[in-house]
């Protein structure tokens, strides 16, 4: 029986060269298929399919997951072509420059022929390459790979990370735009060319020569995550979307004053910190602008962010890196670990289904107010140690302690799951606090987290006016308390994260005993109870002082195909927005992102704050102005390097001692260790088992994919849009 690719690896550690020559044979087509389509000459691919089964070799010790063989093999290629498309197609000898000794050897007649099949052969390429051009990227890609690369739907799935059912469905839509003769053409020309002989013999004859490198523990050359004046690819990748998660600061810190705005030029990420207030909850302590702020000056900082590079793996093998482990408790509670050799630091974050967007009927920003009283039912506040954040769609409990203290940690997270009885002092105290962050949004344009809100009581259950201040000052302690018992911990729907020095056995052990015997009972989200014929555009006002705008559009959920490149799509209209100086002059803040899910459905939205006076209609048109180049390839030239991070960011927790080399002077490095388990313990929460699949799926989001995707999901007859005023009694 054939070795799989495990087997192989181990044996070519083990010193086999032979094992390897087997891995070259079944991935030479594969690799030189991707060369070419990223190329277009098959001559020069094959000095790049020799490349890169050299570099793979001297690396591979450095390939932390094995089971990862074959897209580390698909990163590496990638990075020669772009390399050699960089230094520019190498100048090609013309046929008229042909040594006269060589022609000599030949008949004339018999040059004369071998002249006319080689001109015919290059016209039926050029045919073939105009062919696939009038492809969507990720299209072509699997055309190229199934023809010329002779791979089976499940092999081209593996190697690009993607699902089979992706794949199919990639080329059968390949195959309707083609016709039926272009196909046959695309499939005789390809499926015709045949590697050199001698290839995997100058591979072999240049690897007993080669000395594997040994995984590097230091400082990468470029590495992938840089952090200067914050976590760079976190705010720029996931911080788009999730816009409340990731700030460096207290990870449940309301009071933090720096809200982040990006400018990619090329492959520099230019940071502008502006003085502008984020919206976390810092349990059991009023918010008060300007004090105790964790980020308080402006910082301009430019940083390097490579592509995916095959320094990749160095990296992942770094001995600080976060070794990543998953179990499940014994009721159905589900734990990702983050385990930091030597680390005195612990955090242990919870992140439960109950969120803004899925609140019930008239229960407008109960959620929020249920998270302050969830935390306070474990006794006294440490504002040191505990703390929580309310998302769109789910809600997340903290405790930051230490080796010496977390497993009172996990006590604390024992007592907010179990669902211990709310007090009514907590609700004496926690009420004025929730309520005193109102006047503070209003006050600085920040009032994204309640346009979600809002928007979820207009969409989702009908309502026109919106009462947040009102409806948790009316809610009764025991109505508040049997919401959260039917709402908040449920079976299934359950994530702990938790980052630091505990041992991944030890922390096993303890967590099953503490958490393991928690009853976790079925239980369901409030349902939507929006009227059958609801009009897409609507009009509500609410009981804060700011006038507020959402577009949002449905979009499919992670798993489709086309979620990476929307995802994608929401960065560049992000970008777009917060650098546009019309917009400014209107508006407080804007954000793009895909994390409005509620049970029913994903949507893409813009969301934007409006200045006292500001005309809505020029901030619709000006929004829609800005999306409209992305409906054209030629205008998103950053999609490869920002697919590429946000496949690298999906791919693993950063590099801890690369993280504090690049640490902000003002920020504690405790800080910053807590945020990377605050970031990935998300991650995992959203997108679950599908994490290594959509990871891989990104690096493959192309130009023509995002306009592709804009041009079928963002459009018109899709849009929703909601106006919220302020109510005329305030």
């Amino acid at each position: 029986m054939d070795k799989d690719d495990i087997q192989l690896i181990h044996s070519i550690l083990s010193g086999d060269d032979e094992a390897f020559s087997t891995l070259v044979q079944r991935y030479q087509k594969s690799v030189h298929a991707l060369a070419w389509r990223k190329i277009g000459d098959f001559h020069y691919a094959e000095e790049i399919t020799q490349d890169t089964f050299l570099q793979a070799y001297e690396k591979l010790p450095t390939l932390k997951n094995p089971h990862q063989f074959a897209g580390w093999l698909y990163v590496i290629t990638n990075n020669l072509c772009t390399d050699w498309l960089r230094k520019k197609r190498p100048a090609m000898q013309s046929l008229g420059d042909a040594s006269v000794r060589a022609i000599d050897k030949l008949t004339y007649e018999h040059y004369i022929l071998e002249q006319r099949e080689r001109e015919a052969g290059e016209r039926r390429h050029e045919i073939v390459k105009q062919l696939l051009e009038k492809l969507p990227e990720s299209e072509r890609t699997v055309v190229t790979l199934y023809y010329l690369g002779e791979m089976t739907t499940k092999e081209i799935g593996k190697f690009l990370g993607v699902s089979v059912n992706t794949i199919t469905s990639r080329l059968q839509r390949a195959r309707e735009r083609l016709q039926a003769s272009d196909e046959r053409l695309i499939n005789e020309t390809l499926g015709g060319w045949q590697l050199s002989n001698n290839l995997l013999e100058n591979i072999m004859r240049q690897v007993a020569d080669i000395k594997p490198v040994s995984p590097s523990t230091g400082k990468p050359l470029v590495p992938w995550v840089s952090f200067g004046a914050a976590t760079v690819l976190v705010i720029l990748l996931l911080g788009a979307s999730h816009q409340y998660l990731t700030r460096f600061q207290r990870p449940y810190s309301f009071e933090a004053q720096s809200e982040p705005t990006i400018e990619i030029i090329e492959a520099v990420i230019v940071l502008e910190t502006e003085a502008k207030p984020d919206m976390r909850n810092q349990i059991g302590q009023a918010a008060v602008p300007g004090k105790n702020s964790s980020v308080g000056s402006q910082v301009s900082e430019k940083v390097f962010v490579p592509t995916a590079s095959e320094d990749f793996p160095n990296l992942l093998a770094s001995n600080t890196a976060p070794k990543v482990t998953r179990f499940t408790l014994n009721n159905g509670i589900r734990v990702v670990n983050l385990y930091v050799e030597n680390s005195t630091d612990v955090g242990i974050f919870s992140y439960l289904p109950l969120g803004l967007v899925t609140d019930g009927k008239a229960r407008a920003y109960w959620s929020h107010l249920v998270n302050h009283l969830t935390v306070r039912t474990a006794g006294p506040i440490d504002y040191k140690t505990s703390g929580a954040e309310t998302m769109a769609d789910n809600m997340r409990l903290d405790f930051m302690g230490n080796t010496n203290t977390w497993t009172r940690g996990l006590e604390r997270h024992a007592k907010w799951l179990s669902g211990l009885p709310f007090s009514a002092e907590s609700l004496t105290e926690e009420l004025p606090r929730v309520l005193s962050q109102f006047d503070y949004i209003e006050a600085n344009l920040v009032t994204h987290k309640l346009a979600h809100v809002a928007w979820n009581q207009v969409f989702r259950h009908g309502e026109t006016d919106i009462a947040m201040r009102k409806g948790i000052q009316s809610a009764q302690l025991n109505e508040l308390q049997e919401y959260r018992d039917q709402h908040l911990v449920q079976a299934d729907r359950v994530l702990l994260c938790v980052i630091g020095g505990v041992d991944p056995e030890t922390l096993k052990e303890t967590m099953e005993k503490q958490l393991g015997t928690i009853s976790l009972t079925e239980k369901t989200l409030p349902r939507s109870i929006v009227p059958p014929k609801m009009a897409k555009d609507q009009n509500a006002t609410w009981d804060v002082n700011v006038t507020h705008y959402m577009e949002t559009y449905p979009i499919p959920r992670p798993e489709n195909e086309d979620y990476p490149a929307l995802f994608v799509a929401s960065l560049l209209w992000r970008l777009a927005c917060t650098q546009d100086a019309q917009l400014k002059e209107l508006i407080g803040y804007i954000h793009c992102g895909v994390d409005l899910v509620t049970p029913e459905q994903v949507y893409l939205y813009a969301s934007a704050s409006l200045k006292p006076g500001a005309d809505i209609e020029k901030v619709k048109q000006r929004i829609g102005q800005l999306m409209n180049p992305l409906k054209q390839p030629e205008n998103n030239t950053q999609v490869p390097m920002i697919a590429q991070s946000v496949s690298m960011e999906l791919s693993a927790p950063p590099d801890i001692t690369t993280l504090m080399q690049y640490k902000p002077e003002n920020i504690p490095e405790n800080l910053m260790f807590f945020q990377v388990g605050v970031s990935w313990g998300m991650i995992e929460y959203q997108y679950g088992n599908n994490l290594p699949q959509l990871a891989s799926a990104f690096a493959d989001v192309s130009a023509a994919d995002v306009a592709d995707v804009v041009n079928r999901y963002l459009t018109e007859n899709r849009r929703m849009t909601l106006l919220l005023t302020p109510q005329a009694s305030r």
